[in-house]
């Protein structure tokens, strides 16, 4: 790894591997800031922003300038202002606000990249996200450019509420987003370090998982930034910092916002109240279970995270690594939460799509194994299904209200099998809605025991399931 392709922490000794130790300055767009930025001893990181000359008027010109929106001029060009960068050795974070600004820069920027040993950030917001607008930089266009400076680091992010318009509590980042930005890194085959923009108001204790996996996913870390109007609230930075090692996550604050932080930054649970941290998502273990897609021409795919696996698509197959046996008296307890996202190509669903889990049946033709399956639909229907064997096909299903996350449990004994969801409210003040249902099915005498199975039954919806426990009595 060269040393422009470093993480921050790697590069800046004296952070000690922590990236709240990482110091910024903001909005370097100017000859006077850039000056004092230079001098000061204590900054590490130069965050400054992106336009063409006249961006978006009659005058615009092909010459990328450091500027941010509305301003569409500046005192400096990129050239002159990276021309002045370069004799220092603090890092630098290129916040492209333009395509044609990305377009123009990086034909300036590619020829030295080499003589840069120190970290570069290329930022550009690609996809919506909370309340924000349609991103001002095209997502292919822009990708294509950092796929031609591979020692680079990317910081890929999402638009949120505009500056100066008041962001509602109620707004948070979600697996949607997450689940997005994922998809796109992966059909652009991207192998750069990345690291996630997060705006530090969006981030409540429900984003916590959604980034902890797409930092699984993708060896990503964070970097938590905050507007001086947010007003964010330290629990939600201590819970982030409570989350994540302390290399994976970079702080970049207001200095109001920094120093009520800095005091609780060796131990964020100081400045947590004991039911704000939440309960703990359980870890999904290597050893007891593998994913994979086993129809390598199929739409299908799986993440599988430390917390969370996400799949979609028949062939995307979540198997449990020890094959599963009851004695007489015996019982096998399956347990998780599944919450159903919307394919960025789909949002009309029917009805029978969801989340399939099959006891005793081989891998080769679920659907026409001998064995049980259990489905849970993204309209509320749970269904117990017993096929392949001498007895005519039994199935039993009962249906609730619609929902996109359920909490769900499975008790298999020798000769019966239950399921049970709960649909999972977003207040606490709302009763959740227990459906559930059961028969009489023995196991195959052909099967002596094999692995529990998992699929999506449509590559247009995604599950996330997390919480998963599997307990053999």
């Amino acid at each position: 790894m060269s040393r422009s392709n470093a993480t921050m922490v790697e590069h800046f000794a004296q952070a000690d591997g922590d990236g709240s130790r990482i110091t910024w300055a903001h909005a370097v767009n100017s000859r006077q800031k850039l000056d004092e930025a230079l001098h000061d001893s204590s900054v590490m990181m130069l965050e400054a922003d992106l336009l063409v000359r006249g961006q978006g008027t009659p005058k615009e010109e092909p010459v990328p300038i450091m500027a941010h929106p509305p301003d569409v001029d500046s005192d400096i060009t990129f050239e002159e202002w990276l021309a002045l960068v370069k004799m220092s050795q603090k890092g630098i974070k290129l916040d492209f606000k333009s395509t044609e600004a990305a377009v123009t820069a990086f034909e300036i920027l590619k020829p030295q990249i080499s003589t840069l040993h120190v970290p570069v950030l290329l930022n550009a917001d690609i996809l919506e996200g909370p309340d924000g607008l349609e991103p001002t930089v095209n997502t292919e266009t822009f990708l294509g450019l950092c796929n031609t400076i591979p020692e680079s680091t990317l910081s890929l992010g999402w638009t949120t509420s505009p500056k100066g318009k008041v962001v509602s509590p109620e707004l948070a980042y979600n697996w949607q987003n997450v689940i997005n930005i994922c998809e796109v890194i992966q059909r652009f085959k991207l192998k750069q370090p990345m690291t996630y923009p997060v705006r530090a108001i969006l981030m409540k204790a429900s984003t916590l998982a959604p980034f902890k996996w797409l930092c699984d996913i993708t060896c990503g870390t964070l970097t938590v930034w905050s507007a001086d109007s947010d007003g964010v609230p330290l629990t939600q930075l201590l819970l982030v910092r409570n989350k994540f090692p302390k290399s994976h996550v970079y702080f970049d604050l207001p200095e109001p916002v920094e120093k009520e932080f800095d005091p609780f930054k060796d131990d964020p649970t100081s400045g947590l109240e004991g039911n704000t941290l939440g309960s703990c998502t359980k870890v999904l273990h290597e050893a007891d279970w593998k994913g994979f897609v086993d129809d390598a021409g199929d739409d299908s795919r799986i993440y599988l995270g430390t917390e969370t696996v996400v799949l979609s698509g028949h062939h995307a197959i979540l198997m449990s690594r020890n094959p599963m046996n009851i004695s007489d008296g015996g019982e096998i307890n399956i347990s998780g939460q599944v919450q159903f996202v919307n394919s960025p190509k789909v949002c009309d669903l029917k009805t029978n799509k969801g989340l399939e889990i099959y006891l005793h049946a081989t891998i080769a033709d679920l659907e026409h194994s001998s064995g049980v399956r259990c489905f849970i639909g993204v309209d509320g229907t749970a269904s117990i299904r017993s096929s392949g064997s001498d007895e005519k096909e039994t199935e039993k299903t009962a249906t609730g209200p619609k929902s996109r996350i359920y909490a769900f449990h499975i008790t298999h004994t020798d000769d019966t099998v239950s399921l049970k969801i709960i649909e999972q409210k977003s207040s606490a003040q709302e009763i959740p809605i227990c459906i559930s249902t059961n028969f009489k099915c023995k196991r195959p005498s052909s099967v002596c025991a094999h692995s529990v199975t998992m699929r999506m039954n449509t590559a247009n919806l995604f599950g996330v399931i997390q919480d998963l426990d599997l307990l053999v009595h």
